[in-house]
């Protein structure tokens, strides 16, 4: 039986992994060159609502916090908001199966950051499970790249990945070092996530000032263009599922007892609802997903996988 903790993590994968690739639509078809960052400010409407939401549920409630840990949050809200800027740039430089491939190696990131900030200890259990969970993630990586992906790989889309990868990383790091302070309950839930969304929509907004020449990529994209009502649409989905995901993966972040075994198995959960949507979804609407052509090979690489990734979770249990 699968600890609660990792319900948590493998289930918001596949809103996360849904929404990656209507961002990965949006980037490849609507916006402009290097002007997918303008979609960080079309974030700034899901950003408040989220924060409403856990008003209009918990009410005042969500004000009683310490300024410093309010602060920390918010910190972790904005630090998400360049991590999430730096996945556009990745996904405009290159396919998302190619950067939600590259992602994974964040685990590794993951583990240093939360033995150096958090002070975590991996025991030996929870070190076997999540190696075998790392042998299954270098298995699908390097089967899913061509030889010729390998021998001559993108290093702009490798280096924007693993940037973004970072800054989402110690996103998670900053949340889960202010919320260990309290007991993980509800009201605490509601509390961190109303400050983390403050946070990413005040981030979101000084990024759009900042940034004069979004204000026409978003004009031309949702107002202006040929397919501005099909647009925005895919960007309200994109709000709808994130938000589902963040809130199940902000709470698995309250409940896990090691920040990289949650990144881990997020992350190859995140692979396979990958594999899923590439393979089958792509070819259905290929213009949200450049469909791959399913092998033998690749069936039995995605099993194998399957086998060490279930095999690693039970360990660490």
């Amino acid at each position: 039986m699968l600890m609660l903790w990792a319900f948590f993590p493998i289930v918001s994968q596949v809103f996360y992994a849904s929404g990656s690739y209507i961002q990965n639509y949006l980037t490849d078809t609507a916006f402009p060159k290097k002007r997918a960052g303008a979609l960080i400010a079309a974030q700034v409407p899901k950003f408040l609502f989220a924060a409403l939401l856990m008003f209009a549920i918990f009410g005042r409630l969500v004000f009683v916090l310490p300024l410093g840990s309010a602060l920390g949050f918010v910190l972790a809200g904005a630090i998400n908001v360049i991590a999430s800027m730096t996945f556009y740039k990745a996904f405009q430089a290159g396919d998302a199966a190619d950067v939600l491939i590259y992602n994974q190696l964040s685990p590794l990131i993951s583990l240093a950051l939360g033995v150096a900030i958090l002070g975590e200890t991996i025991t030996a259990s929870q070190g076997l499970g999540f190696l075998f969970i790392m042998v299954a993630i270098v298995i699908v990586v390097f089967g899913s790249t061509r030889k010729s992906e390998r021998n001559n790989p993108n290093l702009k889309v490798i280096a924007t990945t693993l940037t973004a990868a970072f800054f989402s990383i110690f996103s998670d790091i900053v949340f889960a070092l202010f919320a260990r302070e309290y007991t993980a309950d509800i009201n605490l839930f509601a509390k961190s996530f109303f400050f983390f969304e403050i946070g990413s929509a005040l981030c979101a907004t000084v990024l759009f000032i900042c940034m004069p020449h979004w204000r026409g990529a978003l004009k031309t994209v949702f107002v202006k263009s040929k397919n501005h009502n099909r647009n925005l649409l895919a960007l309200v989905v994109d709000w709808i599922l994130n938000i589902l995901a963040e809130l199940l993966y902000k709470y698995g972040l309250l409940i896990v007892p090691v920040v990289a075994m949650m990144t881990a198995v997020g992350k190859v959960s995140n692979l396979f609802m990958s594999f899923f949507f590439t393979m089958f979804i792509g070819r259905i609407f290929p213009k949200f997903i450049h469909g791959k052509r399913i092998t033998r090979q690749i069936i039995a690489r995605y099993i194998i996988a399957g086998v060490l990734i279930v095999t690693g979770i039970i360990i660490m249990n």
